[in-house]
């Protein structure tokens, strides 16, 4: 898809999109934007005609992996950032996926071309919200204004993200399920997109700042100064929201494996305490005269298992709920923490 944008002399931003009954192409002209969106060979093959950018450059924005850098191939300079995109996931639901494509810039003298592989959100939002001063004749500003927009674009999905993660949040303390750590992995693994796309940015920013023609204009330089500075925040961003997820990981996890323990407790309370009905019977099997083993034996045996188990077991549940494993404070025959009396002075 072509999408051509011009500023007219009222400094009114027009917007002419390819159709059949009207092409695009013939809007290209001199001091105008050209944005390709998921290009075709054809269409890559009409904006190279129209601006005089060769096909070779301008498919470098079909390669998904292409990495942010800053390049000049004649007169032509070429500028990689990397982008924020949002993709719904199909298998859990409200939970997306976070990752960067490449944002391609190509201009020179001329012509202006921005290109990327998939719908992305900077384009848009700089064209619908239209900042100040936006003049598609001025490639170096529109550069920078570009930029201030990738980077304010990090920091809004950032927040978005955020959110996300606090229902993810709320959801594992009512559930605790496997489910719920998955989600909050996706978007750990969205994290690690971002801020890897935001590092490769700011060194892209940082190698502009050095370029004598992005520092011709005050307000441009300003400008730059700004986006290095959104795009910092956005990275302050991803390194707190990963410390969060990473930290809120670990804490269920322990959750989880201190449910799994008392689960564990209670299965050990009732594995002994069903061992001595298995002991009393074993006595009155052997084969030597036992007290009333003659007389209603089964009974006995019975009632003495019962009377047993129980006060095993309720001695084992009181014992494992009060213990408590304090360093340095007197203990009883049980291993229980000996009870203070508050009307009993301790000797010193």
């Amino acid at each position: 898809m072509i999408i051509v944008y011009q500023t007219n002399e009222n400094g009114e931003l027009l917007i002419f999109k390819d159709t059949f009954e009207q092409p695009v192409i013939e809007r290209i002209v001199p001091r105008s934007w050209t944005h390709l969106i998921e290009p075709t060979e054809a269409e890559i093959r009409k904006v190279s005609e129209a601006t005089r950018i060769s096909e070779t450059i301008l498919r470098t924005a079909l390669d998904e992996e292409e990495t942010a850098h800053v390049d000049s191939e004649g007169d032509v300079t070429i500028i990689v950032v990397d982008t924020p995109i949002l993709q719904p996931d199909t298998d859990h639901f409200r939970v997306n996926h976070f990752y960067t494509i490449p944002l391609i810039l190509f201009f020179n003298k001329d012509y202006f071309v921005t290109s990327s592989i998939r719908r992305d959100y900077v384009v848009p939002s700089l064209t619908q919200k239209m900042m100040k001063n936006l003049n598609t004749s001025h490639h170096f500003k529109l550069t920078i204004q570009l930029l201030y927009r990738n980077a304010s674009m990090f920091v809004h999905l950032l927040k978005q993200l955020d959110r996300e993660s606090e229902q993810v949040q709320s959801g594992l303390q009512e559930s605790l399920q496997n489910e719920e750590l998955f989600k909050l992995m996706n978007l750990g693994k969205s994290l690690v997109y971002l801020s890897t796309g935001l590092n490769a940015d700011l060194v892209v920013m940082e190698r502009l700042r050095k370029i004598e023609e992005f520092k011709l204009f005050p307000e441009d330089v300003a400008l730059l100064d700004d986006a290095m500075i959104e795009n910092r925040q956005a990275i302050e961003m991803c390194s707190i929201h990963r410390e969060i997820i990473n930290g809120t990981m670990d804490a269920y996890a322990s959750v989880i494996s201190n449910n799994m323990n008392t689960v564990m407790k209670t299965l050990t309370v009732v594995t002994i305490a069903l061992s001595i009905p298995m002991i009393v019977a074993g006595f009155f099997g052997m084969n030597f005269i036992l007290p009333f083993s003659q007389t209603a034996g089964f009974w006995w045996a019975i009632v003495i298992s019962a009377v047993l188990a129980l006060l095993v077991g309720i001695f084992l549940a009181r014992y494992t709920n009060h213990l408590k494993f304090r360093w340095g404070m007197p203990k009883n025959l049980f291993g229980l923490p000996k009870r203070h009396r508050p009307g009993k002075k301790k000797k010193k």
